[in-house]
């Protein structure tokens, strides 16, 4: 029998991105949160995405939010991106 885990966000590890939106120029604010799981292959990082520069805990809970699964190589990538510096 085969069983699939959902992954678990590990406690205390969330990064906080304060950006731009790539494509449309506006605040964005991403939160990176390394899994404790894979779910299929190499995924690594939880991001949820959410609009406007967000510092309050509970207005970011609050948010609606965008969430994606992500390896590592497809965060740091995404940090480039939102901090302008794409090479």
């Amino acid at each position: 029998m085969s069983r699939t885990l959902a992954p678990s966000k590990v406690r205390g590890a969330s990064a906080v991105l304060h950006g731009t939106h790539p494509l449309r120029g506006y605040a964005v604010t991403w939160h990176l949160t390394p899994l404790g799981t894979h779910l299929t292959g190499p995924a690594d990082f939880l991001v949820e995405r959410a609009d406007g520069h967000i510092e309050d805990p509970l207005v970011w809970e609050l948010a609606e939010k965008d969430t994606s699964i992500m390896t590592a190589h497809q965060m740091c990538e995404l940090v480039r991106r939102a901090a302008g510096r794409l090479v």
